[in-house]
């Protein structure tokens, strides 16, 4: 999603506006937490003064820093946090720091500062941290102070330093690559103006991708109500955040003995897949044919994208599963907050635990003992298959003939229906809203990738 959006994700006022409405004596406290990543330069610009930025300002403020919230992630936010703490307990959930010299860090020696400082008054200053995961980590390690203790609301940077891609990939490495679109490295000047600066090399491009898609689309169509001054080409962008989902996983299905065959997920990014806010959710469609007859179907969904049985009937929560042979039994990876009854919550504020994760665990994982009570896998324990880098589920299927062909998906959303359904209980404006674009924009779920095998 374009950095500049981040203020103005739907799906995040509506959920920002109703954590507001069920704790109001907390307000101050969401308001802080819940504005410091998403419109943080308006966040950093009251701070100075003891202030917070609020709720009501993204939406209607008229102030400076309202405005300056409402540009989501800036440039000149990100390029002036300080390298101190970085990495560290303290700089995490938007405790990053932002020094007040003017400067702007870049990853580059030796910069031509005169233009910036004169038209600007930036100093442009090396600083090797712009290429480091610890600078990402401040916005992508969220730990929420709920009614029952710390929830860790996403840990992105806690599953990449516990993984193998830690000793020589930052999160750059893949969000911000320094090779165009044909592979090939970049060696650019890094400004047009002025005329005559060296190229340098290398460099990233700035695109920050990642599988939100749906969410793109849905703001796509609804430009006017976003109201960014975002070109609407940006926001369809959603085909570079496909073609980036294309190459997080590998399916291989295999025969075995008797009526089963396996299929296994390989995870190449360097986190959980998937990762980042919990409504996210990927599971298996796997079709069985034999002699041009679909005898076995697990994974279907209805026309909204909910998970059905063969009948259509939709199916109650998955537990996690090592083995599969009937229509109603979905391996469904996900991480599912579970409130102080136990129930299901898309509500970080009011979440006790987290009452399943089982998400794909990146290759080579290995926990420091301080991240492993915060990102270990949760309702997985008898599964030797899920290890770090993949899991495989065996499916057992009556009938399997020499010759039957598997078809199987990994199938991923950036939200289940359930979640529309959820916000829709609690009417506030802005949940109101999402509610009818999401509705009006029914999710598609995404293969991730396909794989076929005769059996």
């Amino acid at each position: 999603m374009p950095r500049r959006a981040a203020a103005r994700d739907p799906f995040y006022l509506a959920v920002f506006a109703e954590e507001l409405v069920r704790a109001p004596a907390k307000r101050a406290a969401i308001e802080r937490l819940c504005t410091r990543c998403h419109a943080p330069a308006g966040s950093e610009e009251l701070a100075i003064e003891g202030q917070h930025l609020g709720f009501d300002d993204l939406t209607a403020g008229s102030s400076p820093a309202a405005i300056l919230g409402r540009g989501g992630v800036t440039c000149s936010l990100c390029h002036q946090i300080d390298p101190a703490n970085l990495g560290d307990e303290r700089s995490f959930s938007g405790n990053f720091t932002v020094g007040y010299q003017r400067t702007i860090y870049r990853p580059y020696r030796d910069p031509t500062s005169d233009p910036m400082q004169l038209i600007v008054n930036f100093r442009p200053t090396f600083g090797a941290h712009m290429t480091s995961a610890e600078l990402c980590a401040t916005c992508h390690t969220v730990i929420v102070p709920g009614p029952y203790g710390d929830v860790v609301e996403q840990g992105t940077y806690l599953e990449w330093r516990a993984s193998a891609f830690a000793a020589d990939r930052t999160c750059q490495s893949c969000h911000v690559p320094t090779v165009d679109e044909a592979g090939r490295g970049i060696t650019t000047p890094v400004a047009g103006f002025p005329a005559g600066l060296r190229p340098r090399s290398p460099v990233g491009r700035h695109t920050f991708v990642g599988a939100n898609a749906y969410m793109l689309e849905l703001m796509a169509d609804a430009i006017d109500w976003v109201g960014a001054g975002i070109p609407a080409a940006e926001l369809h962008s959603a085909a570079r955040s496909l073609s980036h989902l294309a190459g997080a996983a590998t399916l291989a299905v295999e025969r075995i003995a008797g009526d089963a065959f396996t299929v296994r997920v390989d995870n190449l990014t360097g986190h959980k897949l998937p990762t980042g806010y919990p409504s996210r959710r990927m599971w298996l469609h796997v079709e069985v044919d034999v002699a041009g007859s679909t005898i076995f179907e697990s994974g279907r969904v209805d026309d909204v994208g909910r998970l059905v049985d063969s009948a259509g009937q939709v199916l109650p929560l998955q537990p996690h599963r090592d083995e599969i042979s009937a229509a109603d039994e979905v391996q469904v990876w996900e991480a599912r907050l579970v409130d102080g009854a136990g129930e299901p919550t898309h509500r970080a504020m009011d979440a006790r635990r987290y009452g399943k994760d089982d998400r794909i665990l990146p290759a080579g994982f290995a926990p420091s003992a301080i991240d492993r009570a915060r990102i270990e896998p949760i309702a997985v324990i008898a599964d030797s298959s899920f290890v770090g880098g993949s899991d495989t589920v065996t499916f057992r299927v009556p009938g399997l003939a020499t010759g039957a062909i598997v078809r199987a998906a990994l199938m991923y959303q950036t939200l289940a229906p359930e979640t529309v359904d959820a916000i829709a209980a609690t009417p506030t404006p802005a949940g109101v809203r999402f509610v009818e674009l999401a509705r009006a924009k029914k999710q598609a779920p995404i293969a991730i990738v396909r794989a076929t095998a005769t059996l």
